[in-house]
């Protein structure tokens, strides 16, 4: 017993010795470099995953739907598409990704019914209502089924007897929410073929009815979908950082605490939204070209946007002193 309290006691002391070598939390190191460089980039972290939202695909080159298609039990092709690359991307863990469901309901709620190709500046304003950081649009630009022996002529599709075979084609493109930009493009493809009592659907394989053309163009949809979501993943921008634009906005007024800036919703800023007050330092220029490289700012504060329409955005200063008319105004990422 005397030694187990010896030994209690011994390490309590040396608890106490280690204790008093631990700097004290005022001591650290508390203040960051005032200067920065505008558009640097910043490490992809979990939290600085994009915000993305799949809408509805849409039919290009086939010409007529082919509505009988009982696409994985949903309504179309198109909107089976779109969930498949959803789930695909969400597996992936790059991004993160609005439920489908939450999208059609916000659609509804805002009256905005999409049919047909949409265009840049709409699923701009779309993704903008849903809070993305950019929305992804694409085409099925091929949705056939063949035979290697006759067949009958469908519309787009030619079905027939023998080994039958599926064939999806997809293109999408991915736009930036706030200035309509698009970010990048992809393409995929797949294929399925049946014959002998079996198919051979993609990734599955199994025996089937020799007329099941819902599973073999359903399974070759699953492959387009699984090469486009890699395309996406090798060509998308990493973080919201990346995708996010050169745009900025420049202190018109300042009266008091309060700031105007020259950039509005049309702009992507937002209501509720903190912009980054930056007063340019220098610009560093390629000595060869004269093209401006780097901007060196001072960081001059900080403004919460509170009152916002299509070209000028009112705020509250939050932090800094002294923000001039003529700052530059970032969204803080």
């Amino acid at each position: 017993m005397k030694r187990l309290k010896l030994s209690l006691v011994g390490g309590l002391l040396l608890c106490s010795s280690v204790g008093l070598a631990t700097p004290a939390l005022s001591d650290q190191p508390m203040a960051e470099p005032r200067q920065r460089v505008l558009l640097t980039q910043s490490s992809t972290q979990p939290q600085d995953r994009m915000r993305i939202a799949v809408l509805d695909f849409d039919f290009s080159s086939t010409g007529t739907t082919y509505r009988s298609v009982s696409f994985f039990r949903l309504s179309s092709p198109e909107k089976g598409v779109s969930d498949l690359l959803t789930n695909e991307l969400v597996g992936s863990g790059r991004f993160i990704m609005v439920e489908r469901s939450r999208i059609d309901a916000i659609l509804q709620e805002q009256n905005l019914g999409l049919s047909g190709r949409v265009d840049a500046a709409t699923a701009a304003e779309v993704g903008r209502i849903l809070g993305v950081d950019a929305v992804i649009v694409g085409s099925i630009t091929r949705f056939n089924l063949g035979s290697g022996s006759s067949g009958v002529n469908l519309g787009p599709f030619s079905v027939g007897g023998g080994n039958r075979n599926a064939e999806v084609a997809l293109s999408a493109r991915l736009i930036n929410t706030t200035t309509a930009e698009i970010l990048s493009v992809a393409e995929g493809s797949g294929t399925a073929t049946e014959g002998g009592g079996s198919v051979r659907l993609g990734r599955i394989g199994g025996n089937t009815d020799s007329r099941n053309e819902d599973a073999l163009l359903s399974d070759a949809a699953s492959d387009a979908v699984a090469d486009l979501a890699q395309n996406i993943l090798a060509v998308a921008p990493g973080s919201p950082a990346g995708a996010a634009s050169s745009v900025s906005a420049v202190v018109a007024d300042v009266d008091g605490n309060t700031v105007i800036l020259n950039r509005g919703s049309r702009d992507g800023f937002q209501a509720g939204m903190v912009v980054s007050i930056e007063r340019v330092d220098r610009e560093v220029t390629d000595p060869d070209t004269g093209r401006v490289l780097r901007t060196i700012t001072t960081s001059a504060g900080r403004v919460e946007l509170t009152d916002v329409d299509s070209s000028s955005s009112i705020g509250t200063i939050v932090q800094g002193t002294g923000i001039q008319v003529g700052d530059r105004a970032v969204i803080v990422p």
